[in-house]
């Protein structure tokens, strides 16, 4: 007979394991069984229903869906958070604590940690009180959107975490897009400017927004954009825009003349970092899509209500 196969052992194992809070080696030298045994007993107990483990979880809901979205689109990790019964501002808070919570856990000390402009990070980070790390470097992977709105722009959101972290933060001086390629590389050519950018490039973290290629996307309402560049891109089938990068529905990148005008980080020159891509709302879905399935992306942070867009 197999050891298994004795039931009143099994359950004393169990017991012992379960309720006792006896550890595998304290098991096998009390009962004179081998610790591969015990592991094998309480293994079959499981298998057949003799425990059963629950958890308590109160984010059972949000649970299913980062499993489906890592499982989907092949992510390290994801992040969903549930927002529907709080107001804005009580929203804000609360997805800025469990981002806050995620961060700590995953940014190392001495990391080089890259960030893009955009509404739903600057929601995040600027909700963020704590994320004490030692020698962190907060890099900003784009240029400027302008005067207004400072808020949104990298050099903001490297500031506030800067701040939070206790670490040293880089300011890029320079537009995100400017009117020639002649006028970038004349920028391209300042050391200052130039130094940020391959810090940009060493980055082992980087957290970025996903755009709407239209005259509603953060970058088109700054003016940095101009009605050629967004009818261009639309003509190439650009549907989503990261870093400086465009996407098409497939997730594929297409090359655009306003690329040779802006200054900042693309995908490809920030792949070899873990890509954090924060975006939410129904109205991105198409482009959160795309750069899910660019495969450039290793974690996601949405809220539920955009997850279930993006499976369904």
């Amino acid at each position: 007979m197999a050891i298994t196969d004795n039931l009143h052992l099994v359950i004393k194992v169990c017991q012992m394991y379960y309720f006792d809070d006896f550890s595998q080696k304290e098991i096998s030298e009390k009962l004179g069984i081998s610790r591969p045994q015990i592991s094998r007993i309480l293994t079959s107990a499981k298998e057949n229903n003799i425990v059963n483990i629950t958890i308590d979880n109160p984010f059972e809901d949000e649970t299913k869906l980062e499993k489906a979205l890592i499982s989907k689109f092949k992510l390290k990790d994801a992040l969903v958070l549930k927002n529907n019964h709080f107001t804005k501002n009580a929203r804000n808070e609360e997805n800025g604590k469990i981002f806050e919570e995620y961060l700590n856990s995953i940014v190392p000390e001495k990391a080089k940690f890259g960030v893009m402009s955009g509404h739903t990070i600057s929601r995040l980070v600027f909700n963020i009180h704590h994320l004490p790390r030692k020698g962190l470097e907060i890099v900003p992977l784009m240029g400027g959107l302008g005067y207004e709105n400072s808020g949104l722009h990298a050099n903001s959101i490297a500031q506030r975490l800067g701040e939070i972290s206790g670490g040293k933060n880089y300011v890029l001086n320079a537009p995100v897009v400017v009117q020639s390629r002649q006028a970038k590389e004349i920028l391209l050519r300042e050391s200052e400017i130039a130094s940020v950018l391959a810090l940009g490039q060493q980055c082992n973290l980087t957290l970025v927004g996903i755009g709407q290629i239209n005259r509603s996307s953060t970058t088109a309402i700054a003016g940095k954009w101009t009605e050629n560049d967004i009818t261009e891109l639309q003509k190439a089938g650009a549907v989503a825009s990261v870093c400086n990068s465009f996407l098409d529905k497939n997730g594929l990148l297409i090359h655009a003349e306003v690329s040779e005008r802006s200054i900042g980080q693309t995908l490809e020159t920030i792949s070899s970092s873990k890509i954090i891509a924060a975006a939410n709302g129904k109205e991105k879905v198409d482009a959160i899509r795309a750069a899910l399935k660019s495969g450039y992306l290793g974690v996601l942070v949405t809220d539920i209500e955009t997850a279930k867009e993006i499976l369904s």
